[in-house]
């Protein structure tokens, strides 16, 4: 007597694997939407951009530089005095290669929209001039400008320039 009996399904084992599954795509979904966030949200400048008047702020001397970025005191364009070093270092590597550096501002749309647009332009040109100081060549220097929407940027962020090899 050959009784025959279907095979039995481990459902158990099927609840693990669709689980599993179901986290996967929720990871990868917060992954690009936390890269969207995080994009530029508009158009760059030209190279050139450079300030019509540049503001009269007294020199930072608050907040830190990282190695490729350099943080303004609020309302300032002029660099930090510990930003010298960062700097130097950044345009030793940017010489050593050879490529294309970006310096990157933030600015907000909103009331202040003209005004914040011109500090970011006054700091990428301070940056611009020091990097230039340390033999980078005018040349392989981008700006970008990216205007963002009020109240998206925190205090460093709108602060700061980012440096980047191209």
């Amino acid at each position: 007597m050959n009784e025959s009996r279907p095979a039995q399904r481990n459902s158990s084992r099927t609840v693990v694997i669709a689980a599993v599954a179901l986290l996967i795509v929720i990871a990868i979904a917060g992954i690009v939407l936390a890269g969207r966030t995080g994009a530029p949200a508009s158009s760059a400048a030209p190279s050139g951009a450079a300030p019509s008047a540049p503001a009269t702020q007294p020199e930072a001397t608050g907040p830190t530089s990282g190695p490729n970025e350099v943080v303004f005191a609020a309302g300032s364009d002029k660099l930090p005095t510990q930003s010298s070093e960062s700097i130097a270092r950044f345009s030793e590597g940017a010489r050593g290669v050879g490529g294309m550096v970006r310096m990157t501002a933030r600015y907000l749309t909103g009331s202040d929209k003209a005004k914040d647009l011109e500090l970011a332009k006054a700091r990428t040109a301070a940056v611009r001039h020091a990097l230039q100081a340390n033999g980078v060549k005018a040349e392989n220097l981008q700006v970008e400008l990216v205007e963002m929407p009020a109240g998206a940027l925190n205090d460093k962020d709108a602060n700061r320039v980012e440096l980047a090899l191209r």
